[in-house]
């Protein structure tokens, strides 16, 4: 399914590919605890599962629920909803996280370590509006009385499933184990920190794979992770985060927008817990240039364009991150165009073509 290609950088490319065997069931159905076709009826008796659930599944051997609604979606959606309560788990928190690895694995590939053909086919799959991504294995039937009311039972076998995933969680736990180590062996830096990052992400999914599997077995209730869970992984990335110190360096004609732009640039790193020195020494230094332009657009328009060019370096003054963006805002005011192009500097730094750039060349390092 994946091929691999030659560069171990960091020792990561390996990691890479097991994490995604580990999580590529997501998508494709194994021999067991496979997701089974949705069992129809409509009109006639109902059957045994929508006036007694237990009877035709029980409890010893399923974990099942029933919904109705006025709608088969509706219905679908309220029963998935139940099931991922059973099941402690919130479904949307999880396609989310799914959404947010599949995401840092892309930006990693860049450099090639392995390729993922796949890639888009996991991205497509956690991006569908169904209700069932992250519970595998769910059986679901289906029933339409003769008001037309829709009933849905979702079901997951026990003996079925729960060795799926034992064997899914005991595969991430081992990734996990591996990022871990790296981040130690990486010390205060920004790869730490990238290594640490993909950990949690992973280990959010496998805590949701827990609580699925101590409702499936509840002796699995003595068989938990041995890397203590996501807020734990979360805890030493913060930590680690604050003991690296950034420098920041604005360079720009006006003292106002020096000081705003330096606001944008703090804020997104002490969001992510980082420490600031707004002085510009520290651990990494990011060196800022911003320019503005005055130009006449049109009879009736001013537009003022924006050179935005930065760039990120360590102790030993190597560069390790450059970024450059150009664009023009327009007003019929001169001091209105200005405003506009500052506050295009500052979005793109909070959230836009500054933020993401950055943010792919962080979990780039995990590569």
């Amino acid at each position: 399914m994946f091929k691999r290609v030659q560069n171990q950088r960091l020792g990561i490319g390996s990691i890479s590919l097991a994490v995604f065997l580990a999580l590529i069931v997501l998508f494709v159905s194994g021999l067991s605890c496979a997701s089974a076709p949705a069992q129809s009826s409509q009109g006639g008796a109902a059957p045994e599962w929508v006036n007694n659930l237990n009877r035709a599944f029980p409890a010893s051997d399923w974990v099942a629920v029933i919904a109705s609604g006025s709608s088969q979606r509706l219905a679908e959606q309220q029963a998935m909803n139940a099931l991922a309560r059973a099941f402690r788990t919130d479904v949307s928190s999880l396609t989310q996280t799914s959404q947010r690895f599949s995401q840092i694995v892309n930006e990693a590939a860049g450099k090639r370590t392995i390729s993922m053909e796949q890639a888009q086919d996991f991205s497509q799959e956690v991006n569908t509006s169904t209700n069932i991504q992250g519970l595998i294995g769910v059986q679901t039937d289906h029933f339409q009385a003769r008001d037309g009311t829709f009933y849905v039972n979702a079901r997951m076998n026990r003996r079925e499933c729960a060795p799926r995933y034992t064997r899914m969680i005991q595969e991430n736990s081992a990734v996990i184990s591996q990022l871990l180590t790296m981040a130690t062996r990486q010390q205060i830096s920004f790869e730490a920190y990238s290594a640490l990052n993909f950990a949690a992400v992973i280990a959010e999914i496998t805590d949701n794979f827990q609580n699925i599997l101590e409702v499936l077995d509840p002796t699995a209730v003595n068989r938990k992770p041995a890397y203590g869970g996501a807020n734990a992984i979360k805890a030493r990335m913060r930590e680690l985060a604050n003991s690296i110190t950034i420098g920041i360096l604005v360079n720009t004609a006006d003292r106002n927008d020096e000081i705003l732009i330096r606001r944008a640039l703090a804020t997104f790193f002490t969001e992510k817990g980082f420490t600031i020195n707004e002085q510009g020494s520290g651990l990494y230094v990011l060196n800022t240039n911003v320019r503005f332009e005055a130009l006449p657009f049109s009879d009736r328009l001013q537009s003022s364009r924006y050179y935005f060019n930065a760039a990120l370096t360590d102790r030993n003054n190597r560069t390790l991150f450059t970024f450059t963006e150009d664009d023009r805002k327009n007003h019929n005011l001169p001091a209105e165009a200005k405003r506009l192009a500052v506050r295009a500097v500052e979005s793109s730094v909070k959230e836009e073509k500054f933020a993401t750039d950055l943010d792919t060349w962080l979990n780039s390092l995990i590569d």
